[in-house]
């Protein structure tokens, strides 16, 4: 995947927040950020929508959408009902410029921010459309897209709309959205399956009620992940898969029809699948045409079966077999399953413990008014002159949230200390580009937890000279760096993507982290490891776990673009290693070496065969 265009960065960077008389909008007292241009209230001037649930709000969004597109603004609904009767699209280019991405769209709260389609308007099932359609154009270089905090409702007479087309590459989410439809309504809930090459991305706390199809994913690239979704209603699947590396922990489907149909690659681990009506003559989960599937901790009632793995692409297939035919024929319970056998270099070892799962702490809910916004320190939002000072002296001032509503230049390591707790941006960069190492440095200071969010490149990276607990939410292209005062800390990663991440005795907790870089992607030493969706680019070792360390990948995509064949794909020493993960590679140069492993002073390998790497185990000593 190519990285940002530099090239353009010069002309897009000085109109980045530039102060436009026209597409400057001040906040309500209930936004989530404090007032400043890059925080953009559509029912402001000279938007206007009104959200009254009555009057079309379709021009005022899209006018919005086009002014706010690509350039690290927060684009904010208040509470409301925002009619529409037509798709709302992100655009591709800008006045002169071409847009990369970089647009975050942000209700007031599920519950209290609506996008509703008008009754009768998508009504050819022949060719859904949807109520948003968030761009992606060519390749994979639409980057660090956000949709969080509002309801998708297609509301009656619409059986060919879509919630939500999302795309977004390399990080990305799609967080705390509701996607609702009247019965007889709703063709897709959300649709990450509309082009190729989505991902990597992730969606987490999101509800679907109603549409024919829940969530829908397909494509080969780049993986997404998915933790703490809700699906009900639906008329032919809760989810269904069509080719995607998926990997998935607390779904709960309660459904008359199969929770999860899959013929990709399928992680499903700590949910629970309940049937109803129909159900009892279906299998809860279907996987087809070859698919590769795990599931551990699956809890199923009401179906005729767990699930129903067969080989041919008759999915329906699924439903003939008989109850204790095949590796289907398991549940209603499954504690761990398999839909390929586990290369094991040493054979069957001692289980290690599993790692016990920590949820990513919440962000601390510091009023708005409380944050200290740099720019009012003097720093400046267009990246030109140097702000490391103005930063300094808002981190300094006492806050505990410091804002960065734009992009900065640093020509000195700017420390988090004090009583900051959280460090907030809308997407912007941090010397971009530039040279500077670190731009950051963690210290230590009275909070437990730091939270660092929502920057699309921090390009000198961050020193973390402390064991206080590290949160990075939606951070792009940040390399850590721990000192020795940092081990037996905790690290939440979650929408993150990072080069050579380095861990000694350190215990992390990773959902969606994208590793890219020649070498060593991940070292754990020492520590433990859990990551749910792992994908990872170039060349290299993807994962070395040693020193009794504990790593576990639910889930993992290999895009190997260079020197594939230089090192094993995973290393494990004297350590336990639990993994699955593909693999694709379109330079003939894959992984040769899956695994390379060493217990008690003996080293054995287990090199590729005809088939994709899957589902690694490595033992520990007994």
């Amino acid at each position: 995947m190519k990285g940002y265009p530099g090239k353009l960065w010069g002309v897009w960077l000085m109109a980045l927040l530039l102060v436009v008389p026209f597409a400057f909008a001040a906040t309500t007292a209930t936004a989530p950020f404090p007032a400043n241009p890059a925080v953009v209230d559509v029912t402001r001037p000279p938007f206007n929508a009104k959200g009254d649930g009555k009057t079309d709000d379709t021009e005022a969004l899209q006018a919005a959408m086009n002014e706010s597109v690509g350039r690290n603004r927060l684009l904010y609904l208040p509470e409301g009902t925002y009619l529409v009767s037509r798709t709302l699209t992100w655009p591709k280019r800008w006045k002169d410029r071409d847009n990369w991405g970089f647009t975050w769209l942000r209700g007031q709260g599920r519950e209290r921010t609506v996008l509703r389609l008008r009754d009768g308007t998508f009504t050819n099932t022949a060719k859904p459309e949807a109520i948003l359609w968030c761009g992606g154009f060519g390749s994979a270089d639409w980057f660090h897209n956000y949709v969080e905090h509002l309801t998708f409702d297609v509301g009656s007479g619409n059986p060919g709309a879509v919630g939500l087309q999302f795309y977004s590459n390399n990080s990305g989410a799609v967080r705390d959205c509701r996607f609702v439809a009247a019965e007889g309504s709703g063709w897709v809930g959300l649709d990450l399956a509309h082009r190729d090459m989505n991902g990597p991305l992730l969606v987490r706390n999101c509800e679907v009620v109603g549409f024919r199809r829940g969530i829908a994913t397909g494509h080969a690239v780049n993986s997404q992940t998915f933790e703490h979704v809700h699906l009900s209603g639906q008329g032919e699947f809760g989810f269904d898969n069509g080719g995607q590396t998926i990997s998935v922990r607390r779904l709960v489907s309660e459904n008359a029809v199969p929770a999860v149909r899959t013929y990709g690659a399928f992680t499903l681990v700590d949910s629970t699948l309940k049937g109803r009506g129909s159900a009892s003559n279906a299998p809860a989960v279907i996987n087809y045409n070859g698919g590769r599937i795990f599931l551990r901790d699956v809890v199923t009632a009401g179906y005729r079966r767990a699930l129903g793995d067969v080989a041919t692409p008759d999915f329906a297939a699924a439903f003939r077999l008989r109850d204790g035919d095949g590796p289907g024929g398991l549940g209603p319970s499954v504690t761990e399953y398999s839909s390929h056998p586990a290369l094991r270099p040493f054979g069957p070892a001692r289980e290690p413990g599993r790692i016990e799962v920590k949820e990513t702490p919440d962000a601390p809910p510091d009023p708005v008014e409380s944050w200290a916004d740099v720019d009012r320190f003097g720093a400046d939002p267009t990246g030109v002159a140097d702000s490391a000072g103005a930063i300094q002296a808002a981190i300094d001032s006492g806050a505990k949230t410091v804002f960065l509503p734009g992009s900065y230049r640093l020509l000195k390591t700017v420390v988090i200390r004090g009583e900051v707790r959280r460090l907030v941006g809308l997407g912007g960069s941090i010397n971009y580009g530039k040279g500077l190492k670190p731009d950051l440095r963690l210290e230590d200071g009275p909070a437990p937890v730091v939270h660092v969010e929502h920057f699309s490149n921090i390009h000198g990276g961050m020193e973390v000279d402390t064991a206080r607990t590290l949160v990075m939410r939606s951070v792009s292209d940040c390399t850590l760096h721990f000192t020795p005062r940092a081990e037996g800390g905790e690290i939440f990663a979650e929408d993150f993507v990072t080069h050579g991440l380095r861990l000694r005795k350190q215990r992390m907790w990773a959902r969606q982290l994208n590793v890219e870089n020649e070498g060593t992607h991940l070292l754990n030493e020492g520590g433990d490891v859990w990551v749910l969706g792992y994908k990872t680019e170039r060349g290299g070792t993807l994962l070395h776990t040693l020193g009794g360390a504990r790593s576990e990948v639910l889930g993992g995509y290999s895009y190997t673009t260079t020197a594939g064949k230089l090192a094993p794909m995973f290393v494990n020493e004297g350590s336990s290693l639990f993994a699955l993960f593909t693999e694709v590679c379109y330079n003939g140069d894959p992984f040769a070496v899956i695994v390379r492993e060493t217990q008690g002073g003996e080293t054995r390998e287990v090199a590729r065969d005809k088939a994709a790497p899957w589902f690694l185990r490595g033992g520990v000593p007994h």
